[in-house]
């Protein structure tokens, strides 16, 4: 008669190493294990195989906390003059604004416009998730 063996339950680690005193952890992957200790052992096998390590850490996934928010992340104001896109548009704004082809006040509301069209289209795009 064969023995059943009993299987641990299992959970998912995420495992982190530094490389060099001066370097901060980083996240290389992920493994299976049923017990912290195992789960150090099999980081230790599988990730510092090919490189020198200072340190190494194993986490459970359950033990990490994460936003669940989806707006988390969202920017608090509009940065969008950072961007590059931005750049060819207030260019063509301000020769048309020193050409006095347009004023500041038209330039005001056109940016208001834009800034509203992006607001409605990020709102109907909340909607539908």
């Amino acid at each position: 008669m064969e023995k059943e063996m009993q299987t641990e339950p299992s959970y998912i680690y995420e495992v982190f190493v530094q490389r060099d005193h001066l370097d901060p952890m980083m996240h290389v992957g992920s493994l299976l294990a049923p017990t912290d200790e195992l789960a150090l052992q099999l980081a230790r096998e599988n990730f510092t195989r090919r490189e020198q390590i200072i340190q190494i850490w194993v986490v459970q996934r359950t033990h990490v906390h994460s936003s669940a928010e989806a707006d988390f992340h969202a920017r608090e104001m509009d940065r969008s003059y950072r961007e590059v896109s931005g750049y060819t548009e207030n260019g063509r704004l301000w020769r048309m604004f020193k050409e006095k082809e347009i004023t500041l006040e038209e330039i005001v509301r056109y940016v208001e416009q834009k800034k509203q069209s992006k607001d409605d289209l990020r709102r109907e795009g909340n909607h539908e998730s």
